[in-house]
């Protein structure tokens, strides 16, 4: 009998502990923060633990405290960016016209891949990667492409910038699909003025239907396509080239409901957009009228994301080195700005990037970093959600010139 009682203390305890831990501990699960940083040749992508109880970033004395070894990019990597189930990631590198590859090591550092992707135009010709994208079910890779400007008067040397599709295979695995890269030709509707040779910002996935969007700072638009979902040839949408503000910088997509948002970097505001079934964009207008709503931003917007039930649009701007947040409304899609005294705060100089980590629970904690390419630092702000405040954490030395910032 007393040998049945201690076997039930014990299967007690166990049943108790592991309620414990799979209730009771979201804070207690690994997360991590990855930057990718261009002050070295190569550059490098590094991860960093995070305590998703505080939101605090392994540090000591103020640098930041690397998990395992950092990993080697191409030349200038400018985007980082993982799968949704974050078993393996990419950076696009701008310098050396490649696409790195990594996987996720036990102890949550990042390996790199046998081999990069090449990214060319024609075999040789450079295309300068900036930006990526990935649709929701994680079959395809969208990498814009800036290309190069060299002569007014010999357009010959130029090459123009362009959009590539990859198919991703086992383990991240990239391939060219047929025909790409893809070329950008606005043309409908005619743009005010002469369209210039494209230079693609950035690009975007609709969270609903097979559309891909590109920004063209050059030409102040976004153009849209639409991509077949098993080969992913790329065909335009109806009305494909959408004027917008003077040099967009950022385009997003939440993921929630079909709404596109698109920052521009001189005219220091977001265009606001929702996403037809057919892939066309409408101007998300002010209530009894056709006036388009534009929402007005800090100096020098760059990059866009969202918290996972996007209730909150976190814009980072560039030249003004802060992040300021916007209520998303989910039926119209209207940004309204939180306001200043809370939803607007400081970084290091030169914030590039952001992300948003969450502990994972029903009411949980909300993390927001910044990579300052400016400082070199890495700014952390605790996000209140229920007001949508921001509240500043100690900033951290990074490796020299971060850009490309994730979490997981």
């Amino acid at each position: 009998m007393s040998i049945r009682s201690g076997w039930l203390r014990c299967v007690a305890v166990l049943w108790l502990l592991v309620f414990f831990l799979s209730c009771g501990g979201s804070s207690s699960k690994s997360a991590f923060l990855y930057l990718a940083s261009q002050g070295t040749d190569p550059g490098t992508v590094t991860a960093y633990s995070i305590d998703l109880s505080k939101g605090t970033l392994s540090s000591s004395t103020g640098q930041l405290t690397p998990v395992g070894k950092s990993a080697n990019t191409g030349t200038q990597p400018s985007a980082l960016l993982f799968n949704p189930t974050q078993t393996f990631a990419y950076t696009a590198n701008t310098g050396s016209d490649d696409i790195s590859t990594f996987t996720v090591n036990k102890d949550g550092s990042l390996a790199a891949a046998q081999a990069t992707t090449k990214v060319y135009s024609t075999p040789g010709n450079a295309t300068r990667p900036v930006a990526l994208a990935m649709d929701p079910a994680a079959h395809f890779l969208f990498v814009a492409n800036e290309g190069v400007f060299v002569s007014n008067t010999d357009p010959t040397l130029n090459i123009a910038g362009n959009l590539s599709v990859f198919s991703i295979g086992s383990g991240g695995a990239l391939t060219a699909v047929p025909n790409s890269p893809f070329p950008l030709l606005e043309t409908s509707p005619p743009l005010p003025v002469k369209a210039a040779q494209p230079l693609p910002s950035a690009v975007a996935v609709s969270n609903q239907g097979n559309f891909v969007y590109v920004t063209d700072r050059t030409n102040g638009c976004v153009l849209g396509f639409s991509f077949d979902s098993t080969t992913g040839a790329l065909s335009s949408v109806p009305n494909q080239t959408v004027v917008v503000g003077s040099a967009p910088n950022s385009v997003f997509s939440p993921p929630t409901g079909n709404f596109l948002y698109v920052a521009n970097a001189a005219s220091n505001d977001i265009y606001e957009f929702i996403i037809n079934s057919d892939g066309s964009l409408s101007s998300i207008t002010t209530v009894g009228t056709t006036t388009p709503v534009i929402a007005t931003t800090g100096n020098g917007p760059i990059a866009m994301t969202s918290d996972s039930p996007a209730k909150f649009l976190f814009v980072v701007a560039n030249q003004g080195n802060e992040v300021l947040g916007y209520l998303i409304n989910h039926v119209t899609g209207v940004l309204s700005p939180v306001a200043l005294t809370t939803g607007t705060a400081s970084t290091g100089a030169g914030p590039v990037a952001i992300a948003v980590r969450s502990d994972g629970s029903t009411n949980g904690n909300y993390w927001v970093f910044t990579s300052n390419n400016g400082a070199s630092t890495v700014s952390t702000f605790s996000l209140v959600y229920n007001t949508g405040t921001l509240n500043p954490l100690p900033q951290l030395a990074a490796p020299l010139a971060p850009y490309g910032v994730a979490a997981r």
